[in-house]
């Protein structure tokens, strides 16, 4: 029984683009407009983070897989951080920031595996 590879590349896709949309609402309400944990807000820290995470838009809008490998290499780094600040000052936005980081990155890990598959099956089903 072949699978549908591509409403499950669709869905993911979906819930990939909510996601990180989310996660940059709440990198920037974390860093510069309500930080927790006495810190102040860093301009320059939001900025690097946006340019870390913009830098795979277009990409990732274009559908193109290797964004999404390379977005998910980089949400790695990006959960190791959000992990040690949650431990260090837990509040809503950092743990919310962990979820979304783990969402982003599973729904992009779906998403690789089922679009390449849904790519290789329209292959084969042009070579028939």
């Amino acid at each position: 029984m072949p699978k549908d590879y591509k409403t499950l590349a669709k869905r993911s896709w979906q819930i990939t683009q909510v996601s990180y949309w989310l996660l940059v609402f709440v990198l920037v309400l974390n860093t510069v407009v309500l930080p927790s944990c006495n810190r102040d807000s860093n301009a320059v820290i939001l900025g690097v983070q946006l340019f870390l995470l913009l830098v795979f838009l277009p990409g990732m809008l274009k559908q193109n897989i290797r964004s999404y490998i390379w977005l998910t290499l980089v949400l790695l780094g990006f959960f190791m951080a959000a992990v040690s600040t949650a431990f260090a000052c837990t509040s809503v936005f950092t743990v919310a920031e962990v979820l979304l980081i783990v969402s982003l990155f599973t729904a992009a890990m779906l998403y690789i595996r089922w679009r390449s598959r849904e790519l290789k099956q329209a292959v084969t089903e042009l070579e028939k």
